[in-house]
């Protein structure tokens, strides 16, 4: 699981061995014999050439990233590190491989939750205990107003880690380890950025899907704290040359169009916090409707990129309910 050993000692490169090894020895052949995957990237012009910035884009299927990443390099453009959910990190050796390529895990308190539980347990935790956990750390419900079943009396009782049943909530102690493993995150993101001179991709919605979403706060309150340009980056047709799992692209053309980039002084002038705050914490929800409006700005500045079917989704048809699969 990702915890503070892995998020120290994880090596970021301003030239990522293993990224020009997946280009050089997986993608470009892959991509350039039958049958044929066209990268197409359009905008490069709106790239500042002074600094680094964070690439907001949809997320269609597991790798869109990958050619957005191969075009880059083909053009000679600095690299770039990616955000990725930590329930992907399980597997040891995709665990070592997201490493080798330069990627950041992104823990969440939903991520947390379910880790803390399986150890408990020594069992995955169901979806209906899980959003009653959940509720409980976004504090939509108190614990004294819940009858716990055993499973989750020993998750809310048990003492563990540095858990103290007796002098904390369950919330607390979630919500302390989360602000540990995020702050490191944001450093990480911090020397991504300015030390190794690396963009970041974020993929902003949280989750795969055709229809573009709208965009969680996270990536909002990192920017937003450290005034780092967002670019909207609009992906199409990579779900066609992925259309699984596989790995290997089964040909067809991957189209990104990149928009102008969303700065502090013109397009968040007014989310704007002048308080210093840690992003990814409990802190940081009081800003929340800043955070919010940002968001709304960068999705719709994906959108005005897409075509359709990648359009935004309509949010009467956005399933925004807790599910333990979406997290492990």
């Amino acid at each position: 699981m990702i915890d503070e050993t892995h998020l120290q000692r994880l090596k970021l490169s301003r030239l990522p061995f293993g990224q020009k090894v997946v280009a050089n020895l997986l993608l470009g052949p892959n991509f350039n014999i039958p049958p044929f995957t066209r990268v197409v990237i359009e905008g490069t012009e709106n790239l500042p050439r002074d600094r680094t910035v964070m690439f907001a884009m949809n997320h269609t299927d597991r790798y869109n990233y990958w050619p957005f990443q191969y075009g880059m390099y083909r053009r000679h453009l600095p690299f770039s590190t990616t955000w990725v959910k930590g329930k992907y990190y399980e597997n040891k050796a995709l665990s070592w491989f997201f490493d080798q390529c330069n990627n950041i895990p992104l823990p969440s308190r939903g991520y947390l939750i379910l880790q803390d539980a399986r150890a408990v347990l020594n069992a995955k935790l169901d979806d209906a205990d899980y959003r009653i956990l959940r509720d409980l750390v976004d504090d939509k419900r108190r614990q004294s107003d819940i009858t716990p079943s055993t499973e989750l009396r020993r998750i809310l009782e048990e003492p563990r880690r540095d858990f103290k049943p007796e002098q904390e909530s369950y919330a607390d102690f979630i919500h302390r380890w989360n602000d540990r493993l995020m702050a490191l995150v944001e450093q990480r993101t911090l020397e991504a950025l300015f030390k190794n001179e690396n963009n970041v991709i974020v993929f902003p919605q949280g989750t795969r899907s055709i229809r573009l979403l709208p965009g969680k706060p996270g990536m909002a309150q990192f920017a937003l704290r450290h005034r780092v340009p967002i670019v909207p980056v609009g992906s199409m047709g990579s779900e066609e040359v992925y259309p699984g799992a596989n790995p290997w692209a089964g040909g067809g053309t991957c189209r990104y169009v990149i928009g102008r980039p969303l700065t502090m002084e013109s397009d968040f002038a007014d989310c704007q916090i002048n308080d210093p705050y840690t992003p990814f914490t409990r802190e940081a929800e009081k800003y929340s409707a800043c955070f919010t409006r940002a968001m709304e700005r960068v999705t719709n500045a994906i959108n005005d990129l897409l075509e359709e079917p990648y359009k935004l989704a309509d949010t009467d048809d956005v399933d925004e309910t807790p599910r333990a699969e979406r997290l492990i």
